[in-house]
C-alpha cells in the first residue's frame, strides 16, 4: 500500500491557537433511545482540526457530547479563535455554548459551522451579529479566516456588515478528499465513544466517514449539502483503519457514510486489502438497497462486515414516491435476502409521519418490517430538517408544529400530518417497537446470537435492560 500524504498547507498558521467545540446533546428522558444510542465524535470537526494542525496551528477539541461538563472552559488556555459546529438538534446547545465561551473569554472571534448554520445563517447571525459563519465544507475556509484573510475573499463566509447580511457567493467543495489529512483522533476523548446497542460485535469501536455527498434525492434529507458524491480511495481508507487499530486499539469500525456501497469496485478493493493485509477488524456500514449484490456482499463478509443498515422509510409505494426514496419493496426484500444469505446481519430503518401517512400506511410499514424480519430495526418519527424540500413544503402549508430545534430528534412529532393526531403517530411508534422486539421468536433468536457472542452481550447488557423496560413502560 502506498502512503498518501496530504497536500501542502495553503496557509501558515504557526503561532495561532484554535478551540473547536462539539456542543452537548441532552436527550429527552422518555426517548427510548436515550440509553442505547451511540456516541461517536464529530468527524467533520476532527477533519477541520487536522487541517488546521497541518497548517501549523495549535488546536484543541472540546467534545461536550462525549464528556459533558458544567464548566467546560475551566483549565483551558485562552485561544485565538473558537469554532462551534452544530446540527439542527444541537443548535440551542451551540448558542448556549457560545454565550458561555464569550463570558469566559470576551472578545475572542467565534466561527459557527455545520449543517444548521449552513442552512439558517440568518438565525445564527441575528443571535451573534459579530460572529463569522462558514457554510459548506470548511477545512480551507476556516484556515483562511484564522490566517487573517479578508472574509470577502473566503468561500462559504457569511456575516453581518452594518446590520446587513452578506455572504460569499460560493461554498467550498473539496474535490479530492485524499488531499486532506486524516481526522485528528489524537485530539478526541477516544475512550468515551460507544456504539449503539447491538451495533458492534467488538469494542472499542469508532466511526469512519469515507465519502462526502449522497447519490440520493430524498425530500427529508439534508445530509448531502453537496449532491456530488466523492470518495476517499481504498488505500486511504485502509491507512485510516490501520491508524485506529495500531494507535488506539480499535477493534471495530462503523462506516457512517450514507451510501458506503455506492462504488462497488472501491468496496471490493477495501475488502481485498483488509484480507490481504490481515487487518482483523469487524465492521458495519450503511447503504442503499439498490447497491446490494451477491459478489460484493461475499467480499464484505470475508473482510469482517457483520451488519448493514438499509434505509427503507415506508412500505407504502405512494409515500416512497412522494419522498423520492428511489426504491421499491421488491428491491428491499431482495437486498435483505441477499445480505442474510451472505451471513451479514441486517438493520432496517423506517419513519412514521411522512406526508400522506395514514393509520393504514403505518400498519403496512410495521407488517412489512415484521415479514422481512431484519435482525434489528429502527423506527423514527419523520423529522423534516431546515433546508430540506419536505421542510420547505411543510412551512408553506403551515404544517410545522414547532421550531424548537431541541425536538428535532427523530422522536418528537414536529410536522402535522393531515388526518392523524401527533399522539397517534407517537403511540404507533411505541407500539411498533414493542411488536417487533418483544416477539418470543425474535427474543429467542437474539438470545442465541448473544450466547454465541458473549463479549457483545457483556457490552450491551447495561443498555438492554433499560431499553426493554421503556418498551414495557410505554404500553
Amino acid at each position: 500500500m502506498t502512503a498518501i500524504p496530504p497536500s501542502p498547507p495553503l496557509y501558515d498558521l504557526k503561532g495561532k491557537s484554535v478551540l473547536l467545540i462539539n456542543p452537548e446533546w441532552k436527550v429527552q428522558e422518555d426517548n427510548i433511545w436515550k440509553s442505547v444510542a451511540s456516541c461517536y465524535p464529530s468527524i467533520g470537526l476532527a477533519m477541520i482540526a487536522a487541517y488546521l494542525e497541518h497548517c501549523g496551528a495549535c488546536v484543541q477539541i472540546l467534545d461536550l457530547q462525549a464528556v459533558p461538563d458544567p464548566d467546560p472552559f475551566a483549565g483551558l488556555s485562552r485561544p485565538d479563535w473558537i469554532g462551534i459546529s452544530s446540527t439542527t438538534v444541537l443548535a440551542d446547545s451551540a448558542y448556549h455554548t457560545c454565550e458561555a465561551a464569550r463570558t469566559q473569554w470576551p472578545g475572542i472571534p467565534v466561527i459557527f459551522g455545520g449543517v444548521h448554520p449552513t442552512i439558517l445563517p440568518h438565525e445564527v447571525l441575528e443571535k451573534f451579529p459579530d460572529c463569522y459563519l462558514l457554510r459548506g465544507e470548511s477545512e480551507h475556509s476556516m484556515a483562511a479566516l484564522v490566517a487573517g484573510e479578508p472574509p470577502e475573499t473566503v468561500k462559504g463566509t457569511a456575516l453581518l456588515r452594518d446590520g446587513q447580511y452578506w455572504e460569499h457567493p460560493e461554498c467550498d467543495l473539496i474535490e479530492n478528499l485524499n488531499d486532506l489529512p486524516m481526522p485528528a483522533y489524537h485530539l478526541l476523548p477516544m475512550k468515551h465513544y460507544r456504539p449503539p446497542l447491538g451495533g458492534a460485535l467488538r469494542q472499542p469501536c469508532m466511526s469512519i466517514f469515507s465519502t462526502r455527498g449522497c447519490p440520493g434525492n430524498c425530500t427529508f434529507c439534508n445530509s448531502a449539502l453537496s449532491k456530488k458524491l466523492r470518495f476517499l480511495s481504498a488505500d486511504r481508507v485502509i491507512k485510516e483503519i490501520q491508524l485506529l487499530t495500531k494507535q488506539y486499539g480499535i477493534r471495530e469500525v462503523s462506516f457512517y457514510d450514507d451510501s458506503f456501497c455506492a462504488d462497488r469496485q472501491r468496496v471490493r478493493k477495501i475488502c481485498k486489502n483488509l484480507i490481504e493485509q490481515n487487518i482483523r477488524i469487524t465492521w458495519s456500514c450503511m447503504s442503499r438497497v439498490n447497491f446490494a449484490d451477491e459478489e460484493t456482499l461475499a467480499w464484505m463478509k470475508r473482510a469482517g462486515c457483520h451488519m448493514i443498515c438499509y434505509g427503507v422509510e415506508s412500505s407504502s409505494p405512494d409515500i416512497l414516491r412522494t419522498i423520492r426514496k428511489g426504491i421499491n419493496l421488491n428491491k428491499v426484500r431482495s437486498a435483505v435476502e441477499m445480505t442474510k444469505k451472505s451471513g451479514i446481519r441486517t438493520r432496517l430503518s423506517f419513519m412514521y409521519g411522512n406526508p400522506g401517512e395514514t393509520r393504514e400506511t403505518m400498519q403496512q410499514t410495521l407488517d412489512f418490517a415484521l415479514s422481512v424480519d431484519p435482525d434489528l430495526v429502527q423506527f423514527n418519527i419523520t423529522t423534516p430538517y431546515p433546508g430540506t424540500e419536505m421542510y420547505e413544503q411543510a412551512e408553506q402549508q403551515g404544517l410545522m408544529l414547532t421550531h424548537d430545534w431541541r425536538k428535532y430528534d427523530l422522536y418528537n412529532v414536529v410536522m402535522k400530518v393531515p388526518g392523524l393526531e401527533p399522539q397517534e403517530i407517537l403511540d404507533f411508534y411505541h407500539t411498533s417497537y414493542r411488536r417487533f422486539f418483544m416477539r418470543p421468536g425474535y427474543l429467542f433468536k437474539q438470545a442465541f446470537f448473544f450466547m454465541t457472542h458473549p463479549l457483545m452481550l457483556f457490552h450491551s447488557i447495561a443498555k438492554l435492560i433499560p431499553f426493554l423496560f421503556k418498551l414495557q413502560k410505554n404500553q
